[in-house]
C-alpha cells in the first residue's frame, strides 16, 4: 500500500469517529430548534394530504416536505422523537453529499488524503454540524447542488441542470448561486444547453404541480414577495455578519468563551479564504473548474453577508464549497512535506470536537421540550386550537393564522400586510408561551392582559384555561370571556356574586360554563382579594423546570458530564 493510499486510509478512521461523536448532539444532547418544528409541521401537513400556501402558511419552498413526507407519516409522536425521527431521515443526505463532494474533489485535482482531511474538518466544525444535524430544508437543497455540481464535472448535463433547478425548490435561498451557476455553465461548458435542457424540463415539472393546485399566484407571493417586502421592513441587526463570524473563535455575546472555540470551524475559514486566493492567483489564466468555484463562492458569501438576519445553517453551503480549497491547502502543506503540522491541527480540532460533541450538550432542554409537548398534548382535547410562536404542540392545530412567528411574520402583521391575530374574538384552548409568542405579546399588550386574566401557566411556557383576577375595594368586580368549555372550580377568600351572560347565577364554588359565554363576578370586600377559576381536576400549582433549562434552549451550553439516557 503507497503512502498516498495509506494516509487516506487514516483520514478515513478518522472522519469515522468524529462522525460517530457528532451522532450524540443528533440523538440526545442538541435540542430541537425552532426551524425543526416549522419545517416538521409543513411535512406532517404534506403528508396528509395538505397544499402548501394553499392550506397552510408557509413562506420556503416546498421540495422537501414532499421527499420527507412518508417519514413523517410514519411517526405519530407528540413530542420530540417525531422530529428526531426527521434528522436520522436525512442523515443518508449528508452521506451522500459528502462523497460527492469528495469525488468532486479527486477529479478536480486533490489527493485522496487532502480531500479526505477537508471533509474531515468539517466533521469537525461545531458550527457546520449543529446546523447539519438538525432537520433542516438546508439538507436536501445542499444535495442537490454538491449533485448537481458532480454532474456538470461529469458533462451530464440534462441531470446537472435539473437537480440545480431542484436544489432551489429545496431552498430558495440558493437562488442567487444557482442562477450564478447556470451563468458560469452557459459561458463556459460545451454542455450549456443540455443543462438548460434539464433545469428548463425540472422548472416545468414543478410549474405543473404549482398550476394543478391552483397556487401559482399565492406561492410565488408567500415565497417571493412577502419575503422581500419582510426584508425591507426588517432593520438589519448591526454586524450581524461579523457577529456570526467571530462566534467560533469564542466570542459570543456574553463575552469570550474558551468552551465556544471551534477549531475545525477556524481551519476551514483560514485555509479556505487561503486556497481560495491561491487559486485565483494561480489559476486565472487557466480559469478551470476550481477557478470557477473559486468565483461562485465569492457569489455566495456576498449573498449571505448581505441577508438581513444570519445564522448558522446560512454557513452550510459556504462551509460544503470551501472544502476544496482546503483541499488545495493541506496538498500544498503535503507536498512542502508539513505533515506534522498537519498532525497537529487535526489533533486539536479532534479533541475539540470530540468536546463540543459530549461536554457541551443540552439534554435537559430537550427533555424539557418533550414533556412541555407531551404536556401540550395531554392537557388539551384533540382538535384543540393552540396559539404558539413555534407550533411546539404538533398534533394540534394552530389558533393563528400565521403559526410560526418568524420575524417576517412580526414585520408584516405591523406593516397592516398580515392579519392581526384577535385572541379576545377567538380564544385558544391553550397558550405557549415560547420566546416568539412572549415578543409577539410586547407588541400587543391587549392581548397579553387578555391571556393574563383567562389564562394560567401550567408550566411557565404553557398556559391553560383558567380565569384569574385581582378584586380592591375601589374596584370590586372583574369580568371575562370564558375562554374554554368545562366545569370551572372557584377559589376565593370571600362569597361572590356571579352573572352568565348577564343573569344572575346562585352563589356556589363550582361552574359550568360554555365557551365565549360573558362571566361577571362581584364582592364586598374591604382589603385586595385574588379570585381563582380553574377547570375541574386540574391543581393550582405551578411547576418551574431546573434553572437555565428553558423551551427554546436559548441559554449558552454548560460543559457537564452528560445524561445519555
Amino acid at each position: 500500500m503507497d503512502v498516498e493510499r495509506r494516509g487516506a486510509v487514516a483520514v478515513g478512521w478518522l472522519i469515522g469517529v468524529a462522525g460517530l461523536l457528532r451522532l450524540l448532539p443528533l440523538a440526545r444532547l442538541h435540542p430541537i430548534v425552532w426551524d425543526e418544528v416549522e419545517y416538521f409541521r409543513a411535512t406532517d401537513w404534506v403528508s396528509r394530504g395538505l397544499v402548501p400556501y394553499r392550506d397552510f402558511w408557509e413562506h420556503h419552498t416546498p421540495l422537501q416536505w414532499f421527499v420527507f413526507a412518508p417519514v413523517a407519516a410514519m411517526t405519530s409522536s407528540p413530542g420530540v422523537s417525531a422530529i428526531l425521527t426527521m434528522r436520522w431521515a436525512q442523515l443518508p443526505l449528508w452521506i451522500l453529499t459528502f462523497v460527492l463532494l469528495a469525488k468532486w474533489m479527486r477529479r478536480a485535482g486533490a489527493s485522496a488524503p487532502a480531500a479526505g482531511l477537508a471533509v474531515l474538518f468539517a466533521f469537525c466544525s461545531s458550527q457546520f454540524m449543529l446546523a447539519a444535524i438538525e432537520y433542516r430544508i438546508d439538507a436536501l437543497g445542499c444535495a442537490l447542488y454538491v449533485a448537481g455540481l458532480f454532474l456538470l464535472q461529469r458533462r451530464r448535463g440534462i441531470a446537472a441542470g435539473a437537480l440545480l433547478c431542484l436544489a432551489g425548490f429545496a431552498n430558495i435561498r440558493l437562488g442567487p448561486l444557482i442562477a450564478v451557476t447556470m451563468v458560469a455553465t452557459v459561458l463556459l461548458s460545451r454542455i450549456r444547453w443540455r443543462a438548460i435542457a434539464g433545469a428548463t424540463t425540472a422548472f416545468a415539472a414543478a410549474a405543473a404541480y404549482f398550476l394543478a393546485t391552483g397556487t401559482v399566484a399565492l406561492a410565488f407571493r408567500r415565497v417571493w414577495t412577502e419575503n422581500y417586502l419582510a426584508q425591507q421592513l426588517a432593520p438589519e441587526p448591526p454586524l450581524a455578519l461579523w457577529r456570526r463570524l467571530s462566534t467560533p473563535f469564542g466570542f459570543v455575546p456574553q463575552g469570550f468563551d474558551l468552551g465556544s472555540l471551534d477549531v475545525g470551524t477556524i481551519v476551514i475559514f483560514v485555509a479556505g479564504i487561503a486556497g481560495m486566493i491561491h487559486v485565483l492567483a494561480t489559476r486565472w489564466r487557466a480559469r478551470d473548474e476550481l477557478f470557477v468555484l473559486a468565483l461562485l463562492q465569492i457569489v455566495n458569501v456576498t449573498f449571505v453577508g448581505r441577508m438581513g438576519y444570519i445564522h448558522h445553517y446560512h454557513f452550510l453551503i459556504v462551509t460544503l464549497l470551501a472544502l476544496p480549497f482546503v483541499a488545495h491547502v493541506c496538498d500544498l502543506l503535503l507536498a512542502s512535506r508539513c505533515v506534522a503540522v498537519i498532525a497537529t491541527v487535526v489533533t486539536v480540532a479532534i479533541a475539540v470536537s470530540a468536546f463540543a460533541s459530549v461536554f457541551r450538550g443540552k439534554e435537559a432542554d430537550l427533555d424539557y421540550q418533550d414533556m412541555i409537548m407531551r404536556e401540550a398534548d395531554r392537557l388539551t382535547p384533540p382538535g384543540a386550537r393552540v396559539f404558539s410562536g413555534v407550533g411546539y404542540a404538533l398534533r394540534r392545530e394552530p389558533a393563528y393564522e400565521f403559526w410560526f412567528l418568524a420575524t417576517n411574520v412580526v414585520a408584516l402583521e405591523k406593516a397592516g400586510i398580515f392579519r392581526p391575530y384577535d385572541i379576545t374574538a377567538d380564544p385558544p384552548d391553550a397558550v405557549i408561551a415560547d420566546q416568539r409568542t412572549r415578543f409577539w405579546l410586547t407588541r400587543h399588550p391587549e392581548q397579553a392582559e387578555y391571556i393574563r386574566r383567562h389564562f394560567r401557566p401550567v408550566w411557565p411556557e404553557l398556559w391553560l384555561p383558567a380565569m384569574t383576577a385581582r378584586l380592591t375595594p375601589q374596584s370590586p368586580s372583574a369580568r371575562w370571556i370564558v375562554p374554554a368549555e368545562g366545569t370551572y372550580f372557584v377559589r376565593a377568600p370571600v362569597p361572590l356574586r356571579f352573572a352568565i351572560d348577564g343573569n344572575p347565577q346562585p352563589p356556589s364554588d363550582r361552574l359550568t360554563l360554555r365557551k365565549r359565554q360573558r362571566l361577571d363576578v362581584a364582592a364586598d370586600i374591604m382589603q385586595t382579594t385574588d379570585i381563582f377559576i380553574i377547570p375541574a381536576g386540574q391543581s393550582r400549582q405551578f411547576h418551574r423546570p431546573p434553572e437555565g433549562v428553558t423551551l427554546d434552549a436559548v441559554a449558552p451550553p454548560r460543559t457537564h458530564v452528560p445524561r445519555l439516557w
